[in-house]
């Protein structure tokens, strides 16, 4: 009689560990019914849990748009594409990455270059700035090495872009950026984020529209002052003229009005690299036996050293990949789910 009473009792015992008690596996719960099977949680109250924008980043909803669309036209060459384009969700760097942000990486990988797959060689030759681009691009400006060793030393450039690194130092950030997240989030027994990344000329584009279908520039457009004469943007407004919108050569980050999605400089200050290989005709049409040192990469945005047609959104512009610019630095943007 015990022997039966307590089979019994152990047998409902079991149906309700099964039907109440869930099993911690990482982050998630692993629920299993009266049948044995394993069901998702569908309680929210006892688990909630959601992935919040990383520090600096803003969420660009989904949405359609037309690419190369509201753009003046007289500035563009007959090849230029317009193209109805869907983009799924994603988080953007609500600033291009600075100088500060930028010489905390590198002394992230220097610290300890096994642990990111790198070695001093690489990071002195590859992904350090090239502060001589500032001589070599605009030598009648800045006609020796003072201007350029003082951006990467003096703090009071840390809020300005990053520049002079090439598309390849950019990715590389992007790569350790993820993995110095990933190794904090698993610290705290959270699941792993996406990865970081550059953004494709589409989600740029459709970034900068800050929410239009066609948007001439990230403000809206046409103009390019608003109400009361001020420039809306770093740029160069007549030639020779630098020094017009209140800064000679790159601002600070947050010098000018966000867009509509609270995204600071998706016209001028620097340009900024793309994941895209550049063609004409808006096709990828890489040769992949190429030497990768002649290939050209989409670089959007303009900058300080350019007109304003340059900083519409839809107009594309391009660099070799292996060439540090000036005026070209970047930001980083992640998939969202």
């Amino acid at each position: 009689m015990y022997k039966y009473i307590s089979h019994k009792l152990f047998k409902y015992f079991l149906t309700f560990l099964c039907l109440v008690t869930s099993v911690s596996f990482g982050s998630y719960r692993i629920i299993v019914d009266e049948k044995g099977e394993i069901i998702g949680n569908k309680n929210k109250r006892k688990f909630v849990w959601k992935r919040h924008a990383p520090f600096g980043m803003v969420l660009v909803p989904s949405g359609t748009f037309l690419m190369g669309g509201d753009v003046n036209q007289s500035v563009i060459p007959h090849t230029h594409v317009t193209e109805v384009k869907t983009v799924g969700p994603f988080y953007m760097d609500e600033t291009e990455v600075t100088v500060a942000q930028y010489l905390a990486f590198i002394d992230i990988v220097k610290d300890d270059p096994e642990a990111y797959g790198l070695d001093l060689d690489y990071i002195n030759s590859k992904l350090m700035p090239d502060m001589s681009s500032w001589q070599r691009d605009f030598g009648f400006m800045f006609m020796d090495d003072s201007f350029g060793n003082s951006y990467c030393n003096d703090p009071a450039f840390g809020d300005r872009p990053i520049v002079g690194i090439s598309f390849e130092a950019a990715k590389q950030f992007a790569r350790v950026r993820s993995i110095y997240r990933n190794k904090y989030l698993a610290s705290k027994g959270l699941p792993p984020a996406p990865d970081f990344r550059l953004p494709t000329a589409v989600e740029w584009e459709y970034a900068a529209k800050g929410g239009s279908s066609s948007a001439q520039y990230p403000w809206g457009g046409p103009a390019v002052r608003d109400s009361k004469g001020n420039l809306l943007a770093n740029f160069k407004v007549t030639k020779g003229n630098y020094a017009a919108s209140g800064y000679t050569y790159t601002s600070p980050v947050k010098a000018f009005p966000p867009n509509p999605y609270g995204l600071y400089d998706m016209a001028g200050n620097v340009s900024e690299w793309c994941q895209d290989v550049y063609s004409p005709t808006g096709k990828d049409s890489l040769d992949r036996s190429t030497d990768t040192s002649t290939i050209f990469r989409v670089i959007k945005g303009g900058s300080w050293k350019d007109y304003a047609y340059t900083l519409q959104t839809a107009v594309c512009d391009f660099e070799r990949q292996d060439v540090a610019r000036c005026y070209i630095g970047f930001r980083c943007v992640m998939s969202a789910v």
